[in-house]
């Protein structure tokens, strides 16, 4: 198959609708209508002679074919994305895409490097397109293993082969309840290490070994993929949970969350940038690495209040 601006076209409309699992995502992503992207899917079958995907009452779903497509696509654009930037920088200009990933709810973490970082690299004589995704660390992983992330900040419990990580910083975490639960109103003291082992403990599936050790427990009652419903949880007053300290910070002032025995279920989670082992980095990446650990090491002694 010879590429031309057609083809390249209906891989794109392709390529959309295969990562968007259908064709509703793809529409709302490309601003095209369903028989339009209908269209351009078979005209990209009867280009290459085959069935990409089956499509009817029983769902979306690709077949071999069609996978095998949507990765060497993935790979097409993203070299197409780096020989960009490689031009450019014949003119000693960045150009590209930046494609970032981060921990959920790190924003109100007076620690975190990527807001500075980003204020460096946006001073930069530059033509760069920079998508931000946030999620938590299993996607993060996924999404850098096949490429479609340059680069993840985040808690990775789990270090997988193919990834390579740098230490940044680290994020305290507290053992937390709320207004309702029966520890809320009980002075630390009167709480004993059984107590907080036996009461209902929502984990976080993508830590939640690390939770249940650190209190002794033998299961949670209920599992969280994020932040954001981890705290959900937690005030219902049903369920403990870990929270990071600078995010409970704004229950904790308004008097409706509290960390319990800190001094004994205080944990710091190490924060850490992650790249693709090996992977040739671009002058954009270069440059935002560059900007990350200034940032970073700026940020070294800002304190985070309990």
């Amino acid at each position: 198959m010879q590429l031309d601006p057609i083809d390249l076209r209906l891989l794109r409309v392709f390529q959309a609708i295969a990562d968007h699992d259908g064709f509703a995502g793809a529409q709302a992503h490309l601003g095209l209508t369903a028989s339009t992207l209908s269209i351009h899917l078979g005209n990209l079958e009867k280009r290459l002679g085959v069935v990409l995907c089956q499509r009817g009452r029983g769902g979306f779903r690709l077949t071999g074919k069609g996978r095998q497509l949507q990765a060497a696509a993935r790979r097409l654009f993203l070299a197409m994305e780096d020989f960009r930037a490689e031009a450019a920088a014949l003119r000693d200009r960045l150009s590209g895409e930046l494609r970032l990933g981060v921990n959920d709810n790190t924003l109100s973490d007076p620690r975190a490097p990527l807001s500075e970082a980003m204020r460096r690299f946006a001073g930069r004589d530059a033509e760069v397109h920079v998508s931000l995704t946030v999620d938590e660390p299993g996607e993060l992983t996924a999404a850098l293993l096949d490429s479609r992330l340059n680069a993840a900040i985040g808690a990775f419990p789990r270090k997988v082969a193919g990834l390579a990580y740098s230490p940044l910083y680290g994020e305290r975490h507290s053992l937390y309840c709320a207004a309702g639960h029966a520890f809320f109103d009980r002075p630390d003291a009167a709480i004993s290490n059984v107590a907080v082992a036996t009461a209902p403990l929502v984990g976080r599936s993508f830590d939640l070994e690390r939770d249940l050790t650190l209190i002794g427990a033998a299961a949670q009652a209920a599992t969280v993929d994020n932040m954001e419903a981890q705290a959900t949880l937690v005030l219902s007053g049903a369920y403990l949970g870990f929270l990071p300290d600078h995010f409970a910070a704004q229950w904790v002032r308004q008097g409706r969350m509290r960390a319990i025995r800190p001094a004994d279920y205080r944990q710091t989670l190490p924060m850490q940038l992650a790249l693709r082992s090996g992977a040739a980095r671009t002058p954009v990446l270069e440059a935002f690495l560059e900007d990350l650990f200034a940032a970073n090491n700026s940020l070294e002694n800002v304190k985070v209040k309990p």
